[in-house]
């Protein structure tokens, strides 16, 4: 499935990313816990994931506090402040990281996360390293974590793992899922 969605994605033009993170970051607008939220962290897209960049800049703008990923030489996720893309350096995925000490995660309010597929549960696929499911049991327990993806990455089963942690809302181009995670 990983490799699947990634030849898809490849497959689309600028255009069509730019116009779908357009649409996702004018959705994220709207969310009552992204209005909310004093600390959020989103992340830098690679390989077509969708956009962030321009969404981040503007969210500086409005007083938030934007944080970043950066995976740390132990292997372990760390959210770090962003102050714009020029404080960032490649990590050692290519990903823009940003330089400074790591944030607390009790603090954060929002994790907006990428990952390749999404199921209707909020489970994720990402590349495989387990950095998101390591790192989300960190937040405190109210924190929102809001996937983001194309509406071609939503799929009915993720097939997950004990491990995996669900997010708790996913904003496509297309649409919004609230993920239901009532157990009962």
């Amino acid at each position: 499935m990983r490799k699947h969605m990634i030849s898809i994605r490849a497959e689309l033009t600028p255009e069509q990313v730019k116009a779908a993170s357009r649409q996702i970051a004018a959705r994220l607008d709207e969310l009552k816990p992204v209005q909310q939220a004093r600390f959020i962290m989103g992340f830098a897209s690679i390989r077509n994931e969708i956009d962030l960049a321009f969404w981040m800049e503007k969210g500086m703008a409005r007083g938030k506090t934007l944080l970043l990923p950066r995976v740390e030489k132990n292997g372990q996720l760390e959210a770090v402040e962003f102050r714009g893309w020029e404080q960032t350096i490649a990590g050692p995925f290519g990903i823009r990281e940003p330089v400074g000490e790591p944030f607390d995660p009790q603090m954060i309010d929002v994790v907006l996360v990428p990952g390749l597929v999404f199921d209707v549960q909020g489970y994720r696929l990402g590349y495989g390293k387990g950095y998101y499911d390591r790192f989300l049991p960190r937040l405190r327990q109210n924190a929102f974590c809001c996937g983001l993806c194309y509406e071609f990455q939503v799929v009915d089963n993720a097939y997950p793992h004990a491990r995996d942690i669900p997010v708790h809302y996913i904003l496509t181009e297309k649409s919004e899922i609230a993920v239901n995670q009532d157990d009962s």
